[in-house]
């Protein structure tokens, strides 16, 4: 059954670059129906997880899953943790859920162009293994998963740190050496 075009362009993309990456395609389609996966747990978890009240992102690396975003209580941010921790495939679960206000569309926006800035960067950078890395930016903060060496994460995080806009870098990586 064909999902869409979008997905269809997804898993091409994912089968095409997969070559010049450390993990398997498995891997890597493993991860593509993770998100969605993670996603549905929390927002089953708690109706106040999937309010205006609330804003989540989840994004997964080789099992690893980041949560990040804005929740009200850490009541909340507990919550999103263990749902995200339920789903199968789930290996660790980085929750960076801050006890803060929702992102505006704007502050979104300039995440958006921040990590596109971050990823060009990155592929002009002979020393980044960019297929390797999933750059994730959120409220001015860029978080990093991947599965890399330890000096494949520093040269990425000198590229990170060049680029104007950063408020803080977390390198959340799977070291390969």
């Amino acid at each position: 059954m064909i999902r869409s075009p979008l997905a269809i362009a997804a898993l091409a993309l994912t089968l095409l670059v997969s070559g010049c990456s450390n993990r398997s395609i498995g891997n890597s389609i493993d991860d593509k129906l993770l998100d969605p996966d993670v996603r549905s747990a929390v927002q089953k978890a708690s109706p106040d997880l999937t309010s205006p009240t609330s804003h989540i992102v989840v994004s997964s690396y080789n099992g690893i899953v980041l949560l990040a975003g804005q929740t009200p209580r850490e009541e909340l941010k507990q919550t999103a943790e263990k749902a995200a921790n339920s789903v199968q495939g789930v290996k660790k679960v980085y929750n960076e859920l801050q006890i803060l206000p929702p992102t505006s569309l704007i502050a979104r926006s300039n995440d958006s162009l921040l990590t596109a800035q971050i990823k060009a960067e990155m592929l002009a950078n002979s020393n980044v293994p960019s297929t390797n890395i999933k750059v994730i930016t959120e409220n001015g903060i860029v978080y990093m998963l991947g599965l890399v060496t330890r000096q494949e994460a520093q040269s990425a995080a000198q590229v990170v740190q060049g680029v104007s806009g950063v408020q803080k870098i977390i390198k959340l990586f799977q070291y390969i050496n």
